[in-house]
């Protein structure tokens, strides 16, 4: 507590043998007084910060529960029940219903489609061939809930390629964070082409700190991996 020293020690620079701390008088010169003021101070502090955890849990809590709210839809975005003011067809040909406005407001590119004399508009319907229905019904869901849960049919990687396509920032970021996670030897070539297409900026650094610190593993790898994928014709 060195607020309390520094101004016991200002009150001493100029002359002053008492000081006025929270309403109570102490003595400069005073040993006593010294140490009750900064058990004093560490206890005001402690109630302060106690208070302050006590407002954050309830903020939470309500930010929780309005949460809650918005993602609320009966049917929901996953389920096929679940119908909108356009379809999006994917690669299976089954229909993905949502709301124009929430997929504008998501996507620069959603805007302007749906904002230009496209195709799209007029239709109501957004045909996207390199993409599935499960990857198509994970970025609606997305969209309007902002949770997404990665399987096998809607991986991070697809569904980072579909926000990236569409220039969805926020899937976008949670693919990268998600794809960060499990890199290994056998994968780092993949993520590695995957960071700089996709210009996912996380994993590229998270790729390339794995490479270097396990060095003498993963060159070898890399260079058999560029070798296979890049086959060099004999004369």
């Amino acid at each position: 507590m060195d607020y309390v020293d520094n101004i016991l020690k200002a009150s001493e620079a100029t002359g002053k043998l008492t000081v006025s701390l929270g309403g109570r008088v102490w003595k400069a010169d005073c040993n006593c007084c010294r140490r009750s003021e900064k058990i004093c101070i560490e206890q005001e502090a402690a109630h302060s910060l106690s208070e302050t955890i006590e407002r954050l849990v309830e903020l939470q809590n309500s930010l929780e529960k309005k949460l809650r709210f918005l993602q609320a839809f009966e049917p929901g975005p996953l389920s096929k029940y679940f119908r909108g003011d356009i379809c999006f067809v994917g690669s299976d040909q089954e229909p993905i219903y949502a709301h124009r406005f929430i997929m504008e407001g998501k996507s620069t590119v959603f805007q302007k489609m749906f904002q230009t004399d496209m195709k799209e508009k007029e239709s109501g319907t957004v045909r996207i061939n390199d993409a599935t229905s499960h990857v198509l019904r994970s970025m609606v869901n997305f969209c309007y809930t902002a949770n997404i849960e990665f399987t096998e049919e809607a991986s991070a990687e697809e569904m980072l390629k579909i926000g990236h396509k569409y220039d969805i920032k926020d899937l976008r970021d949670v693919c990268d964070e998600e794809l960060c996670k499990d890199i290994d030897v056998d994968n780092l070539c993949k993520r590695l082409m995957l960071a700089h297409i996709y210009e996912a900026k996380k994993l590229g650094e998270f790729t390339a700190e794995f490479f270097h610190g396990n060095f003498p593993v993963t060159y070898p790898r890399f260079v058999e991996r560029l070798c296979r994928d890049s086959p060099i014709d004999a004369e």
